[in-house]
């Protein structure tokens, strides 16, 4: 008999020859309840978000990304503990913001460590800070139910970075998809000090963009700080024409997903198909998306002066 089996056959006859006191098992309780709801007690959110730092900038800095990873997706996993269930157990609305700051962390720190590590050489430290999140919830995550997180580069422009993240089951229906809980889409700038540094800058430092070819036009800002994709008319380069946002909308968009979705199974094609042309598509395509989240800026102009008739003021604590 080994020690370990000595030790639970001695605690076994010690718990029947005298009951535990009512102290410990309150603390067996609490015991219990602290790991079935370990994702929510505090400092948890920090430890997963370090983690994830360490685990791109440190254990995988070697692992680059190429242009091929530009758009695909990082997964992440997880469960909904008892702890962030509502009054209706199922996962609440609020707690989705944490598993996207994780997810999110995940996705950028893998495409951007190259010039993160290329800035902090040269005493510029890149500063990645979000500025926005919007959430369509589609479905309920029961207690304990285990889900996936799946999050990939939407799209860019002059300013903002798009980052799409779906909450999805982790089996597949009969109809081949996976029910999806919950979309998100977040915007994010990227910052050195006060300055903001254009995406296409940080990406193609890190090795994700090819050269801009010669005769290409350059990102203009709109009024509101973000690309115009109606702006771009088509434009002939090398012989080659760049897909506008009206080109890979509709029936088009859909048969250049196909396009896209199978090139990334095709083996010898890689950072290859990937090329400027095609990046600029996907990327126009992205914005037909995006520029609905940018319109939602006009929301500050409805905040009101407080002095309306019949507002109510609530308390601190309530």
């Amino acid at each position: 008999m080994t020690a370990l089996s000595k030790l639970a056959s001695a605690l076994g006859s010690s718990m029947l020859s005298s009951p535990p006191a009512w102290n410990t098992v309150f603390k067996l309780i609490f015991l219990l309840f602290a790991l079935l709801n370990i994702k929510s007690i505090p400092l948890t959110w920090h430890f997963r978000f370090y983690r994830s730092l360490y685990f791109h900038l440190l254990r995988r800095k070697r692992v680059l990304p190429g242009r091929s990873d530009l758009f695909s997706p990082i997964t992440t996993s997880s469960r909904s503990p008892l702890y962030e269930s509502d009054l209706n157990m199922h996962k609440s609305n609020s707690t989705y913001f944490s598993d996207l700051d994780i997810a999110r962390t995940h996705l950028v720190c893998h495409l951007i460590k190259k010039s993160l590590s290329i800035r902090r050489k040269s005493g510029k430290q890149l500063y990645v800070a979000l500025a926005g999140v919007s959430a369509l919830f589609r479905r309920e995550i029961k207690p304990f139910e285990k889900y996936e997180v799946v999050t990939r580069l939407l799209c860019w422009d002059t300013k903002w970075v798009f980052v799409a993240s779906h909450f999805t089951a982790l089996k597949r229906g009969p109809d081949g998809k996976r029910k999806i809980f919950a979309t998100c889409i977040s915007k994010y700038v990227f910052k050195q000090g006060r300055v903001t540094i254009p995406p296409e800058e940080v990406f193609r430092e890190s090795g994700l963009l090819p050269d801009r070819p010669i005769g290409a036009r350059e990102l203009t800002p709109s009024a509101s700080g973000a690309t115009s994709p109606r702006d771009d008319e088509l434009v002939e380069i090398s012989g080659k024409a760049i897909a506008t946002a009206e080109a890979v909308g509709g029936s088009d968009g859909d048969a250049l997903m196909r396009d896209l979705d199978r090139s990334l199974t095709q083996k010898g094609e890689g950072d290859e198909y990937w090329t400027w042309e095609r990046i600029e598509a996907e990327r126009k395509r992205g914005c037909e998306i995006a520029k609905y989240m940018i319109g939602l800026d006009l929301l500050d102009n409805e905040l009101r002066d407080g002095t309306e008739e019949g507002l109510v003021h609530i308390g601190n604590w309530f």
